[in-house]
This record gives structure tokens, sequence and C-alpha cells, in this order.
């Protein structure tokens, strides 16, 4: 079974290990959650895939925003 771009995506983003590359598989992974979303709403609406997609686009950004937050941190503390 063939796993959605987005899923891919979202995966690589969380599991990203190397600090100068998370921050652009973030963003691949966001462009693709909100390309997959646009399909959806024009293909008809597929509410269990609409939930997954929405739920993970909230945990990326919520990664997003707490990673910068902890850089922020360490630009002040150094």
């Amino acid at each position: 079974m063939k796993i959605p771009n987005w899923k891919k995506s979202y995966r690589d983003a969380l599991f990203e290990r190397d600090q100068s590359q998370i921050g652009m598989k973030i963003v691949t992974a966001q462009h693709a959650m909100h390309e997959r979303l646009r399909d959806l709403n024009r293909e008809g609406y597929n509410i269990e895939e609409r939930k997954a997609v929405d739920a993970a686009l909230f945990n990326i950004e919520a990664l997003h925003r707490c990673l910068n937050s902890t850089e922020k941190r360490i630009d002040r503390a150094a």
C-alpha cells in the first residue's frame, strides 16, 4: 500500500534528527498537507482523511512553533 505524500512528508519532518534539515522538512510537510486539503475539497469530502490531515497539520505547526521558541531561547542565552 502506497503511503500518501502528505503522510510521508509529515513522518519525515517528525523523525528528522538533523537540525539543519528540520525546518525544510516541516515546510515541505505543511505544503503537502495544504495541497491534500485542496484536493479533498475538489474531489469531494472524505471526512476521515480530512480529520487526519487537520490533526497532522496542527501537530506539525506546534512542532514548528516549539522549535522556533527553543531556538530563540538558545540565542538569548548565548
